[in-house]
């Protein structure tokens, strides 16, 4: 009968046990989520203040203005925030929606928000990426010598960073508006940015990754 007890106890503290650790579990994950849909939350809100920056400053001049594009990249699909057409050519803009302290050069910065620190990659060299991509899918278009400018816009206001990593957005507005005609039809470029964007990126990858087993 003793034994009986022992093995209940021991049933019974293994299910505490498993109960306890269940919820810290769930409890990590649910943090977890809340942070990154916090931080896409803010991403998104920065992206849609630029957006009705860049449609504000440009809606007296024959543009497009195209939001959270996707275009093909080797095997996969790239995310550009933001692509103005115009006379002047290709704008190619990536918003960045962080806030506190950024300092560094070169490749890899470190952001600073109150006692987090961390290192993530320069935008620049994530924009410059989008533009090379641009770049070969207009050549293979035969599209040559269009032009292809880049920005980096970090659109919260309490965000600091070293000068030539990025603007705010009343510098993106004169970074505009200081582009030059170069006799591009923008209606054209439209036209064929819209031919060669990827609408389903997910299955674009999903597609591949099947074509790859087979």
């Amino acid at each position: 009968m003793e034994k009986f007890n022992d093995i209940i106890n021991y049933i019974i503290e293994n299910q505490i046990l498993c109960a306890v650790i269940a919820v810290l579990i769930l409890l990590i994950i649910l943090y977890l989520c809340s942070y990154f849909s916090k931080g896409n939350r803010k991403g998104r809100a920065a992206e849609k203040k630029v957006a009705n920056a860049l449609k504000k400053v440009s809606r007296k001049d024959n543009v497009h203005i195209m939001n959270n594009v996707y275009l093909p990249l080797y095997k996969k699909a790239c995310e550009i925030d933001h692509l103005v057409i115009g006379k002047f050519g290709i704008l190619v803009i990536e918003t960045k929606g962080v806030s506190g302290e950024i300092t560094g050069s070169g490749e890899f910065l470190t952001h600073k928000i109150g006692k987090n620190t961390h290192t993530f990659r320069n935008p620049q060299y994530q924009n410059k990426t989008h533009m090379d991509n641009i770049v070969h899918h207009l050549k293979k278009g035969r599209f040559y010598d269009i032009p292809v400018k880049g920005a980096v816009v970090f659109a919260a206001k309490d965000v600091t960073y070293p000068k030539g990593v990025g603007m705010d957005i009343e510098t993106l507005k004169k970074f505009y508006q200081s582009q030059h005609n170069a006799g591009v039809d923008p209606d054209v470029i439209y036209d064929y940015i819209c031919s060669i964007r990827v609408h389903d990126p997910l299955k674009k990858l999903s597609v591949r990754r099947r074509s790859k087993r087979d």
